[in-house]
């Protein structure tokens, strides 16, 4: 009887821990968050995750010293395969979550060509970037779309999974079965006033 009850006990103070871990991760994915103006750092689907990565795999092999940032990068899932595969290529993670990037930064130790900084994206300096990893929400993508088109060189591209840019064209639209499971391909193009053009406004 006194083991019955013992145990009884012991279940009883397991799910009262349970409950306290599962509600200190909601309360600090919450404030974390700064309350909603940053997502929490949700892991890209496995499918979708690795097609992406053979994407972007494919343009990296073809071109020369390109950096490659993660805005809002979480536990760095897609920059830590593309780092190990291609060394002669910089990787720039940008995670708000201090537990994240901490374990991204571990992860990557050994790592030169990769560095992650625990810093709001839309602070970031993103002027240097060939290609630009986006997985936000669908309320984050018209700021995010104002300072990629202000900020981003002529010609970066834009890997959106999930939420597309509602005022860019996609230049391709990558759709394994469900719109859960899509990702978009956006390009950067300024647009530059001609001589005619600047004359006429004179």
């Amino acid at each position: 009887m006194n083991l019955f009850l013992f145990l009884i006990l012991l279940l009883q103070i397991l799910s009262m821990l349970f409950i306290v871990v599962i509600s200190a991760i909601g309360i600090y994915f919450f404030f974390n968050s700064q309350f909603l103006s940053n997502p929490p750092p949700v892991p890209s689907s496995g499918k979708i995750k690795t097609k992406i990565i053979d994407d972007v795999a494919s343009v990296l092999a073809k071109r020369k010293k390109q950096v490659v940032m993660d805005l809002g990068s979480g536990w760095g899932t897609l920059l830590l395969p593309l780092a190990r595969k291609f060394p002669n290529h910089r990787f720039i993670g940008i995670e708000y979550g201090f537990i994240p990037c901490l374990v991204s930064k571990f992860r990557a130790r050994k790592m030169k060509n990769i560095t992650f900084y625990r810093q709001n994206f839309f602070n970031s300096n993103i002027s240097k970037a060939d290609i630009i990893f986006l997985f936000l929400w669908t309320r984050m993508m018209p700021k995010i779309s104002k300072k990629c088109q202000s900020e981003a060189k002529e010609g970066t591209l834009l890997y959106v999974n999930r939420f597309p840019i509602p005022d860019m064209k996609a230049k391709r639209e990558v759709s394994l079965g469900c719109k859960y499971d899509t990702y978009y391909i956006y390009e950067v193009q300024k647009r530059h006033l001609n001589k005619k053009t600047l004359s006429a406004k004179k």
